[in-house]
C-alpha cells in the first residue's frame, strides 16, 4: 500500500472518530438535557444518520477489500 493511501486511511479515521466523538460526547447530550421536541427529534435523527454513514462506511471497506483480494 502506497504511503498515500495510508494517510488518507488514517486521516479519515480519525475525522470519523472525531465525528463521532463530538457527536455522541457533546451534542447529543445537551439535546437530551433540553428535553424539547425538537431536540429529541434531531438527537435521534443524526444517531440515525451516523449509523447508516457507518453502515455505508463498513460495507464499502468490505466490498473494496473483496475486490483487491481477486486475482
Amino acid at each position: 500500500m502506497h504511503a498515500r493511501k495510508i494517510f488518507e486511511l488514517l486521516m479519515s479515521v480519525v475525522f470519523y472518530t472525531l465525528l463521532s466523538l463530538l457527536w455522541f460526547a457533546y451534542a447529543v447530550p445537551e439535546m437530551l438535557e433540553e428535553g424539547s421536541e425538537l431536540a429529541l427529534i434531531v438527537a435521534a435523527t443524526g444517531s440515525i444518520i451516523w449509523m447508516c454513514a457507518t453502515g455505508c462506511i463498513v460495507l464499502y471497506t468490505v466490498q473494496k477489500t473483496r475486490s483487491t483480494d481477486r486475482p
